[in-house]
Order: structure tokens, then sequence, then C-alpha cells
């Protein structure tokens, strides 16, 4: 009896060994060690946590390494707090200047607390530091933080789609793409009658007609710049100029024009004179 007793124990004992190795290795290659491993706590404030909640994913540079514990109000204001519980051995990566975010994971918009490492060379955090919010870089997170301005895109899609369907409506496309078309055609020849144009310019006829051109009125210039010929000396000679501008001045004009009228009359009453004094006799 004793031994039937003994043996009960035994494989009792062996049974449930047996359930506890079988356990721990379902729980060893199903991947889940939380049992085995050490957290510790960090704290973030965001001014808004929509589509995060608790039991959400903290990755560190894309690796998971916990999940948030609570989030809550901080008292007094109107900030959330956001504590994440994260594993020990990751917080020697962890350190100061490092940014959390909150990011989109997957097309069903699940959202993640996304950890960026500060630099290696700076201190690690310790439990229950808080960590800085870095500027939202996830696209669909940016949306969400500017719905009025996103709402300025969509009116502006809008507007482009009825310009297009205006342009499109009464073959008006296709008439400004003829257009555009003989356009591009007659630049085309534009161009080609340009090229022409520079092509008899280049030639040797027309360079030497040209450079001869050139080198005659640079000889005229010349002449003129030292003095030559009448021209050249009207240029360069001050006294003609004040000469000029005497005679063809404004009160000394009038004295010239003056005492030519009165000359002209002297010599006239002079000549009738003597005419009169002829016939007398």
């Amino acid at each position: 009896m004793e031994s039937n007793t003994k043996t009960l124990w035994y494989v009792g004992l062996f049974v449930i060994l047996g359930i506890g190795v079988i356990m721990v290795s379902i729980l060893m290659l199903g991947g889940d060690r939380t049992f085995l491993k050490s957290f510790v706590s960090l704290r973030a404030q965001f001014e808004q946590v929509q589509g995060l909640n608790k039991g959400s994913i903290v990755s560190l540079s894309g690796i998971n390494i916990g999940n948030v514990e609570k989030i809550a109000f901080v008292q007094g204001t109107n900030q959330l707090e956001v504590i994440m519980r994260v594993e020990k051995s990751y917080l020697p990566r962890i350190t100061e200047g490092s940014r959390v975010e909150i990011r989109t994971q997957g097309a069903l918009g699940d959202k993640f607390v996304f950890l960026t490492p500060g630099p290696s060379t700076n201190s690690p955090l310790k439990d229950g530091d808080q960590v800085e919010v870095a500027a939202a870089s996830d696209f669909l997170n940016v949306l969400s933080e500017r719905g009025k301005e996103t709402e300025r895109v969509f009116d502006i899609i809008n507007d482009v789609h009825k310009i297009t369907k205006t342009i499109s409506s009464g073959d008006r496309l296709e008439k400004m793409l003829t257009n555009f078309v003989k356009t591009s055609d007659n630049l085309n020849e534009a161009t080609q009658q340009a090229k022409s144009l520079a092509q008899s310019l280049n030639a040797n006829t027309t360079q030497k007609q040209l450079k001869d051109s050139i080198e005659k009125l640079e000889s005229i210039l010349s002449k003129l710049d030292k003095g030559q010929g009448t021209l050249g000396a009207l240029i360069n000679d001050s006294s003609l100029h004040s000469q000029l501008k005497s005679l063809l001045g404004g009160t000394q004009r009038k004295d010239h024009i003056r005492n030519l009228i009165r000359t002209s009359i002297e010599k006239n009453d002079a000549s009738e004179s003597s005419a009169a004094g002829r016939a007398d006799p």
C-alpha cells in the first residue's frame, strides 16, 4: 500500500515537472521572456495623443523596447503625460538629447511611440526621467495637427480640378494643343532663319565688309577726337562754341538783329536822299 502511494507521488511530481518544462519551453520559443527582463519608466508630455492607447508599442529606432503604461493629464495644465515602460537593457542608448514623438504604424493607422536616441557620448537617462518631445515628422500626424491648413490644400486641388474640367470642355484642350504645336513650329522656323542669318554674317565677304566699316568709323571718330576737320574743330574749339552761343543767345541776339535793322534803315534813307537831290535840278 505504501509502495502504491509513493508511486503516485512520483508520478504526480513527474507530471508537474513535465508541465512546467513544457510551459517554459513554450514561453521561450514564443519569444515572451518578460518575466526574465527588467523594466524602467520614462515620461513624455504631449499636446495631444490622438489614437495612442495604453499598451501601445514603444520603439527605439524601429526596435520594440516596451509599451505605454499610462496616459494621464498633467495636473494644472492641458498637457498629457505618457508613461512608457521600457526594457532597462536599452537605457544606455536613451541618452540626454533623445527625442520622442507619436507616429502612425500600418495601414490601419495604429499609433506608437517612437524614440530617437541622443548622442552616444551623453549620459543615459534614469528611471523616471522625462524625454524631450520632438516636432512631428509623421505625415499623418502632421495632417491631424494642421487640419485647417490641410483644408486649404484640398481647396486648391478642387480649384485645379475645376480649371482642368473647364479647359477640357468644348475641345478647348485639343485646340490649345494644336495652337501650341503651331507656335512651336513657327518658333522653330524663326530659329532656323536666325541661324541662317548668323551663318551669312559669318561668311568671309560679310566679315570683311563689317570689319572695313568698323575701321572707317573708328578712323572718323579718331579724327573728330583729335580736332581734325571742320566738325572736329567745332567739337574741340571752345571759342567757336562761345561765339555761336553769343550769336544765338537771347539778349545779345536781339542787339545784333536791332543793329542790322538800324543799319539797313539808315542805308535806305541815305539812298533815297541822294536820289531826291539828283532829281531837283
